[in-house]
């Protein structure tokens, strides 16, 4: 992957969570204002949920930015996994902020307290909430799918999660207004349990990058018939593939016939290189190194010398 076609993943992201951090903003005020004046503590929590998402998004943008950064005498492989440690950060901002929003609302339901009957402003707040953040699903959720940022997956699913946490909320406050008031604070455990389960979602797929995780058994089984394509390339020895970013290294051993020059040797690795690179527009870097067979084998004869 050319490093402008990275700089351009990475705008995409800065530009996609620089979207998100004013429409956090903007839904926040509204959430906070509409929860507090119309007695909604399902939309005062899910009004806390949209502050911690500015903290959150702001942190994606910065470690996009940084990760488009070229890689240094300290960090000679580049800096892609600053995107995957931010998600991690994320993860556990997105966990802290649903482990408070559920413990304030099963204090409440515990407490046996009078819950007082919200008015009509907190619906006018959860139903724009809903439409903004289908919105930014959409177009998060897209980006996510052109570029392969993983910190965009984790900002798709949180506006989705955010979603349907307002869903929560409006459910939480009509039913509230219907004579049950109750529903409520009910409303806002299901969305502190909603928050948690997005916030183990990122954190898993931010460790598998962090841990070199590979990639998937179709693109590894499409990688093996590229590289078998060639019929100089008379076996596969060793092929090893890490996630890294929005894409993947592979690093592949070939044997070949062991009267080949070494010129020639070289040349069918480097058409394997070019070609992998070619074929499989997420690869970030190729490493071929080329074995010569035993020189048992039926193909090992003169004739493989071209």
């Amino acid at each position: 992957m050319g490093t402008a076609k990275k700089r351009t993943l990475a705008a995409n992201g800065v530009r996609i969570s620089l979207i998100s951090i004013v429409s956090s903003i903007a839904l926040s005020l509204l959430k906070l204002l509409a929860g507090l004046m119309g007695k909604s503590q399902a939309l005062l929590s899910d009004g806390v949920n949209s502050l911690g998402d500015i903290i959150s998004y702001t942190m994606v943008a910065g470690g996009l930015a940084a990760s488009d950064r070229k890689a240094d005498s300290t960090h000679q492989y580049g800096h892609d996994k600053l995107e995957s440690i931010v998600s991690i950060f994320l993860a556990i901002a997105i966990l802290s902020t649903g482990m408070l929003i559920g413990y304030t609302a099963i204090s409440t339901i515990v407490r046996d307290a009078e819950i007082p009957v919200p008015t009509l402003f907190p619906l006018i707040g959860a139903a724009v909430s809903i439409i903004v953040k289908l919105v930014l699903w959409k177009i998060s959720s897209s980006s996510a799918r052109s570029t392969g940022l993983n910190s965009l997956k984790a900002l798709a699913t949180d506006h989705l999660t955010d979603a349907l946490s307002s869903t929560g909320a409006l459910i939480g406050v009509l039913g509230s207004r219907l004579g049950y008031p109750l529903l409520d604070p009910i409303a806002s455990v299901v969305i502190a349990l909603l928050i948690i389960k997005s916030a183990v979602g990122v954190f898993i797929s931010a460790a598998a990058i962090l841990m070199d995780s590979s990639v998937d058994t179709q693109t590894k089984r499409s990688l093996r018939e590229s590289i078998l394509s060639d019929p100089q390339v008379k076996r596969i020895d060793l092929l090893r593939t890490r996630t890294v970013g929005s894409g993947y290294w592979v690093e592949v051993e070939i044997t070949c016939c062991r009267h080949l020059r070494l010129h020639e040797a070289h040349d069918i690795a480097e058409q394997l290189h070019d070609r992998i690179e070619h074929q499989f527009p997420k690869v970030r870097h190729v490493m071929v190194h080329t074995n010569p067979c035993s020189g048992k084998e039926s193909f090992c004869d003169d004739r493989c010398v071209r």
